[in-house]
C-alpha cells in the first residue's frame, strides 16, 4: 500500500493537518530529498559572516552538512562537508579562518573553493603504493553547491534544476526582504540552538498568528528528525 493512499488528509481541508506529518519517518525522508536537497534554495548565511577571504562557517542543508567560504578571489563558496576520500567531515569548527581546507583523516587538502589541492603519499613511499597513475586531482573536489545572493542573504542549492534565485524568491516576497534588510546589516553576534522536533514544528510554531514572526528573518533550519 503506497503512502498517499495510507495517509487521509481531514475533510476540513488543509486547515486541519494530519498529526503523521510530523512524525512518520518515511514523510521526513521525502522531505529531505525534495525540500532540503530538491530544487529549492536554502539560506546558508549573511554575507557579514565572511568579510575576508579564507573565512568560513559551516551549516546544513537539511542533514547535509555544508561548509561555506570567503575565497580568496573573494566570492562566496559553498560545498557539501565531507571528504571525496573518506567522507570524513572536513571542517570539524563552527567557524574559522583558513588558507585552505584540509581533512584530518587522510590529509587530503582543498582550496576555498573546494577542489583538491593535493593528497598525502600520493605518489607513495619508495616507489611503493600511492595513487594510480590514473588518478586526477580535479576529479575529486568537494561536491560543491550553487550559490547565489538577494542582497546581504546567502542561499544554496544542490539542484542543477533550481530556477534563478530572484525568480525563486519572486517580487512580493523580494520587496518585504528589501524593506527589512535595507542597507548592510551589522553583525552583533550569532547564537544557535537545537531543537529535537520535527521541523515543520518550528516553522508553523512562529508562523502562528499568536506569535510575532520576525524572529525567523535569520533563522537557519535545519531538518531535525520526526
Amino acid at each position: 500500500m503506497s503512502l498517499q493512499s495510507e495517509l487521509q488528509w481531514p475533510a476540513e481541508g488543509n486547515a486541519r493537518v494530519p498529526y503523521r506529518v510530523f512524525s512518520d519517518p518515511e514523510i521526513y525522508q521525502r522531505e529531505l530529498a525534495r525540500i532540503f536537497l530538491g530544487p529549492t534554495w536554502q539560506f546558508l548565511t549573511l554575507a557579514g559572516e565572511l568579510p575576508q577571504p579564507g573565512d568560513y562557517l559551516t551549516t546544513f542543508l537539511g542533514e547535509t552538512p555544508v561548509i561555506v567560504t570567503r575565497g580568496k578571489d573573494g566570492g562566496l563558496h559553498a560545498m557539501v562537508n565531507r571528504c571525496a576520500h573518506r567522507g570524513n567531515l572536513v571542517c570539524l569548527k563552527r567557524r574559522g579562518h583558513a588558507d585552505n581546507l584540509t581533512c584530518v583523516y587522510h590529509a587530503w587538502r582543498y582550496d576555498l573553493e573546494g577542489n583538491l589541492d593535493s593528497v598525502a603519499f600520493r605518489r607513495g613511499i619508495a616507489g611503493k603504493g600511492g595513487m594510480p597513475a590514473s588518478f586526477r586531482l580535479e576529479d575529486h573536489g568537494l561536491k560543491k553547491l550553487r550559490v547565489d545572493r538577494f542582497g546581504e542573504l546567502v542561499f544554496g542549492t544542490l539542484s542543477s534544476d533550481a530556477p534563478p534565485l530572484g525568480d525563486y524568491i519572486g517580487n512580493l516576497i523580494g520587496s518585504r526582504i528589501h524593506r527589512v534588510l535595507y542597507g548592510k546589516p551589522k553583525i552583533l553576534g550569532t547564537t544557535s540552538q537545537i531543537l529535537h522536533n520535527n521541523w515543520k514544528l518550528y516553522f508553523e510554531n512562529v508562523r502562528d498568528t499568536y506569535h510575532a514572526t520576525c524572529c525567523i528573518a535569520f533563522s537557519r533550519p535545519s531538518a531535525c528528525r520526526g
